[in-house]
């Protein structure tokens, strides 16, 4: 889509905003904030890069930052380029924005400043895995001590119905559900819940990799990193591009992993014997050097593997 068409498709879209002066700006604001989530996803080339990759990648966003066919056209972004064409879009409605630089790390963030004085912080790439969730919103910060009042814009909105249609609901309700069972059987059933995947369609791959990390680390804390991993593999194409893929197992006395489905859109459980097989038709265990859990995976499959060898002998 053309910035033209982004423009168009927003403002056939809208629901009839109503309030004052100050809420109409900030529900259009909001608005466009999740139309355009919704339509962007995280660069995982960025993500997953080394420092020398990620310095690239983040000088040509500040190259390219105010070319609108290079923000337009793409669909994976970085912070520079979401912000930048956020405020872009916003000047289209007549809300004035700017692009903030954390002085700490390489990042850029948009703050939107309201006709009356107000600033409303809005980070949209920070927000990505929330809104492709349908999760509450945890960055744009308008009157953030006051929850109920983002929650009645997006039901205003369109993006909840009611409050409990958060995402939110459903790791709360998982959390209270697996207390007390074992790593194997919280996982099992974590990743049995259909509800967790419910909206989440047209996730990519880093926001599928941060929603479902949360997630885990939400649900079952006293588990996270000791008893259930995640981690990320890739499989190489022809084309020297990388298919990635979200892993998730769960250790006792043995470990069951399960890999995510881009098709189906949810965790498949899969033997590892199955798990040797994918390694030798080219899946990489690890996209990064030290992700939790992929030499604790590794070395089981190649026990479990030397253990068969000694049963056929």
């Amino acid at each position: 889509m053309t910035k033209k068409e982004i423009v168009e498709y927003i403002k056939q879209n809208m629901p009839n905003i109503q309030g004052s002066e100050e809420e109409k700006e900030v529900k259009t604001a909001l608005y466009i904030y999740i139309t355009l989530g919704k339509m962007k996803s995280f660069d995982e080339k960025y993500y997953y890069g080394n420092s020398e990759t990620k310095k690239k990648i983040y000088r040509l966003a500040e190259k390219e930052k105010h070319s609108e066919n290079a923000m337009v056209e793409k669909k994976k972004l970085i912070c520079v380029s979401l912000t930048y064409l956020y405020c872009d879009i916003l000047k289209e409605f007549e809300i004035k924005a700017i692009g903030r630089q954390e002085e700490e790390w390489e990042h850029v963030y948009p703050i939107i400043l309201l006709k009356n004085g107000t600033t409303v912080m809005a980070d949209l790439q920070l927000d990505l895995e929330n809104i492709q969730s349908k999760s509450k919103l945890r960055y744009f910060q308008y009157k953030s001590e006051n929850q109920e009042i983002i929650d009645n814009m997006l039901i205003e909105l369109g993006y909840i119905e009611k409050e409990s249609d958060y995402k939110d609901e459903v790791i709360e309700k998982l959390k209270n559900k697996v207390k007390g069972k074992n790593p194997h059987e919280a996982l099992r059933d974590i990743i049995e819940c259909e509800n967790l995947y419910k909206n989440n369609e047209e996730m990519e791959n880093i926001e599928v990799n941060k929603f479902y990390r949360n997630s885990f680390k939400k649900i079952v804390p006293h588990f996270w990193e000791k008893r259930i991993f995640t981690f990320n593999c890739y499989k190489e194409r022809e084309d020297k591009q990388r298919d990635y893929i979200l892993c998730v197992f769960s250790e006792e006395d043995t470990i069951q992993p399960y890999l995510f489905s881009q098709k189906e859109k949810k965790f498949k459980k899969i033997e590892i014997s199955k798990m040797k097989q994918l390694e030798e038709e080219g899946l990489v265990l690890g996209a990064k050097p030290k992700e939790n859990g992929s030499k604790k995976l590794k070395k089981y499959i190649e026990k479990q593997n030397h253990n068969e060898k000694v049963k056929s002998i």
